[in-house]
């Protein structure tokens, strides 16, 4: 690190300590956060002649719609390859590997691009306590159990002596978690504690009437996901939407017209908001995907390693996972074509915070490097369990991109920390 930058940071950290101690302090809670509305002011203003709304305009174009497309895209491209693999083992009495392996495939492709859109839970996917996001995917809120039992209820058409309706059903029962369950666990038996909690004599079935029935239970929960993601996508955009009441895709387009209906105040208000869901990366994927299973941060084993945290476990895709993450912010930082769009390392520069804004793209890109070696040496889990060390290099890498996020970035753009990360200086 160059002195001239370690003078910066110095500075940085005597503004946030004389000048914003609100933002940084847990006292006080911030205007946005997950319960954001948009209704509120962002903060104060840089005083720059940066066009903040063409920046919003071309992440809205180029990173955050397209993103949401790809989940819908691949969501449709999902049900057809589960559709195709049921359908085989229906008709043939037997498993076609390679059409389940086709359709694993294109879970992972699903899962992949939803990884991205877990870094931009804003608008609609964090509205209503993050409704539609929990519909799509619910972890870490999840039950191998409760797909379980639902796979019988499918088959029998009836829940408690009521239609089968898996929209009423609760979100740890469908979505990508349910899916990576029906399609990748090896074992058929039911994954309760007892037989007592798990589908009536589901253990003493055959082996292929257990195939199908969960296989026509994951043609289920592959249909619903794409109704969701449909939903998602009407939501976010016009275009694919009715146009009874504003999108967010034009809220956010609009922020700076005092005039529009836009939800926002002020386009500081919507960029604030847009910057909420960066700290995903803080919270979930440092923390919570990497620090939680080799201990670091307390998790359902106590402070030991726990193979029970690990994210997609059963598919080993938790390194892709963190990677789309990482690939995510970085898409956001930059744009995805840095050349011709404006996006927060512009903002950053026309701040002058130039070396930040170089620092910032250095690290995430060193994080994203370090997943690619990773990768190569085994599994995730296998690193929990025999190399928790290797885990905690990871860790540490997402951390210099996460310190910068809570401190400099947040300072120098004149932002204010969501509430659940202020206060937090891990």
């Amino acid at each position: 690190m160059n002195t001239n930058l370690k003078h910066v940071k110095q500075a940085i950290l005597i503004a946030c300590t004389l000048s914003i101690t609100a933002a940084c302090s847990d006292s006080q809670d911030s205007t946005s956060g997950t319960g954001f509305s948009g209704a509120q002011s962002g903060s104060g203003s840089n005083n720059t002649t940066f066009d903040k709304q063409q920046m919003v305009n071309d992440l809205v174009d180029h990173v955050y719609l397209p993103a949401i497309e790809d989940v819908l895209v691949n969501a449709q491209n999902q049900l057809v390859a589960v559709e195709s693999y049921c359908e085989a083992l229906q008709t043939n009495q037997a498993e076609d590997p390679t059409l389940k392996t086709t359709a694993q495939e294109a879970w992972k492709n699903t899962m992949y691009r939803w990884q991205q859109v877990e870094m931009m839970q804003v608008g609609p996917v964090g509205t209503d306590e993050s409704y539609l996001r929990n519909q799509i995917y619910s972890w870490p809120v999840d039950s191998q159990c409760a797909v379980d039992l639902d796979v019988s209820y499918f088959e029998n058409g009836n829940v408690s002596g009521s239609p089968y309706d898996i929209k009423n059903r609760t979100a740890n029962r469908k979505g990508l978690d349910a899916l990576e369950h029906l399609l990748f666990t090896e074992s058929l038996a039911h994954s309760c504690k007892t037989d007592s909690l798990g589908p009536k004599g589901w253990n003493d079935r055959p082996e292929l009437e257990r195939k199908v029935a969960r296989c026509k239970f994951a043609t289920e929960v592959a249909s619903d996901l794409v109704a969701t993601a449909g939903e998602l996508s009407s939501a976010w955009s016009s275009e694919n939407g009715s146009n009874t009441i504003i999108d967010f895709e034009t809220s956010l387009k609009t922020a700076n017209d005092s005039n529009s209906n836009s939800s926002f105040e002020n386009i500081d208000a919507a960029i604030n908001h847009l910057t909420d869901g960066l700290f995903y990366l803080d919270t979930i994927t440092k923390d919570a995907k990497l620090g939680s299973p080799i201990g670091l941060i307390t998790n359902s084993c106590g402070t030991s390693t726990c193979l029970n945290d690990i994210e997609s476990n059963i598919s080993e895709h938790s390194l892709a996972n963190v990677q789309s993450n990482l690939e995510a912010m970085l898409l956001i930082f930059q744009g995805s074509d840095p050349a011709t769009q404006l996006a927060f390392d512009d903002y950053l520069t026309a701040v002058d915070a130039e070396s930040l804004a170089n620092e910032m793209r250095a690290d995430i890109t060193a994080a994203i490097a370090a997943i690619e070696s990773f990768e190569t040496e085994g599994s995730f889990a296998d690193a929990v369990q025999n190399n928790p060390a290797r885990v905690q290099e990871l860790y540490a890498q997402t951390k210099k991109v996460t310190d910068n996020l809570k401190s400099a970035f947040i300072v120098f753009l004149s932002l204010q920390l969501p509430s659940s990360s202020a206060g937090d200086a891990d």
